[in-house]
């Protein structure tokens, strides 16, 4: 796939914090993945003030990649502010944002890729949930999904799957009227999505697996509670939104945080 306008066809954004034990890996095969299947891509590490030596990893593995930057956002407010950011730092004419423990398998780019052919606007990866989690998080997770279907977006069945792309003027008007910039982040983009008009096109992801290493979940049940709980919170906030007119127009303006390094 070749650049579009002057820009890359995608760009990849995987944000991240304090992850020096896998961010090295997860680069590596993604430079291999791009290079063997002749993918124009620029790719964006998103880093939240990490404390550890996740930046230095990074940008070792730069020389990889026809394009990469590694861009710091600030203080850790949340992962939905790392990849706001990141959509307006972005120079693809598409961007899509990915996990970094490579839960969904790289080989979902290519469904990304004949979208972007198909000059979609938003499309997700969705995951069996009934399958891929386990105990307490799943629970959990069935509790609110079935609960964001009922509130607000009626036939997606799972939001939460970090593997996301938007074409970019689509991304700057749905981010652009972003308001939570933690956890919640996904459940109210594709809310406003919905509320713009825009078709979400979806993408079944069967073999997702669950990485609980290094995961901010990791076991422990009382941080998936504590989570779900902020998730509710999340979910009567973007209800309300919508039900105000508070999506109504733009509000964002991106200021980088600092300049990206190259």
């Amino acid at each position: 796939m070749s650049a579009r306008d002057g820009h890359p066809t995608l760009s990849i954004l995987i944000p991240v914090l304090n992850e020096e034990r896998r961010i090295g890996k997860t680069l590596k095969e993604l430079a291999a993945y791009l290079k063997e299947k002749k993918m124009d891509a620029e790719v964006i590490v998103v880093d939240s003030h990490s404390h550890d030596k996740t930046q230095a990893i990074a940008e070792a593995e730069a020389k990889h990649f026809e394009s990469f930057r590694f861009l710091q956002t600030g203080p850790n407010i949340g992962k939905g502010k790392q990849v706001r950011d990141g959509m307006f730092a972005a120079r693809g004419s598409y961007i899509l944002f990915m996990d970094a423990d490579l839960a969904t398998p790289l080989k979902y780019l290519n469904d990304v890729y004949k979208l972007i052919d198909k000059k979609a606007k938003v499309a997700i990866c969705v995951r069996d949930l009934s399958d891929s989690h386990t105990g307490v998080r799943k629970l959990i997770s069935g509790l609110g999904n079935w609960l964001a279907q009922s509130l607000i977006v009626p036939g997606i069945k799972d939001t939460q799957c970090g593997f996301k792309v938007f074409e970019r003027q689509a991304a700057h008007e749905l981010f652009g009227r972003q308001k939570i910039l933690g956890w919640g982040f996904d459940m109210e983009v594709l809310a406003i999505a919905r509320k713009q008009g825009y078709p979400i096109e979806l993408i079944d992801v069967p073999d997702w697996k669950d990485v609980i290493e290094g995961s901010t979940f990791a076991t422990s049940g009382l941080k998936s509670v504590k989570a779900a709980v902020r998730t509710f919170g999340d979910l009567l906030r973007i209800k309300w939104g919508l039900m105000t007119g508070q999506y109504h127009q733009a509000s964002f303006r991106y200021k980088p945080y600092e300049k990206a390094t190259q």
